[in-house]
């Protein structure tokens, strides 16, 4: 029997500027092409917040702390505004970038492109900086 996996569908842009009916004509190997030049992969990329970083509130403001092994590796406490809080909070599941953008675009009042390229800048900080990780 093969492992269940719970049913997902990922919104990936379609950067490359052809219509669903052209896309729907390319060969399999023009497919592939097309959707690794529109990022297709790295959109379908799987990321949360590592083990060993809590969010806390702390007289109504947020802190992320560092613990266990963690702590060896950074001793900082760091203070993310409100965006950054919810951008966590997304990212506690695994998510990918879109995802975070989805639920961006419901939660703030702002374009698509302002909510995309902080979640894309949020997703690299916390990356470079072992917060979060891929899972896949």
């Amino acid at each position: 029997m093969k492992q269940y996996k719970k049913p997902e569908i990922h919104f990936v842009n379609n950067t490359g500027g052809l219509s669903g009916d052209e896309i729907a004509k390319l060969s399999d190997e023009d497919l592939a092409k097309y959707l690794h030049a529109c990022n297709y992969t790295d959109e379908k990329k799987k990321y949360r917040i590592r083990q060993g970083f809590i969010l806390r509130e702390i007289a109504g403001e947020y802190a992320i702390v560092p613990v266990g092994e963690e702590c060896m590796i950074t001793n900082a406490v760091m203070t993310p505004n409100d965006t950054a809080v919810f951008l966590w909070k997304v990212f506690r599941e695994p998510s990918t970038t879109e995802d975070a953008v989805r639920k961006g675009i419901q939660e703030y009042d702002a374009s698509e492109d302002t909510i995309r390229n902080a979640t894309k800048r949020f997703v690299n900080d916390t990356l470079k900086n072992g917060i979060l990780e891929e899972v896949g």
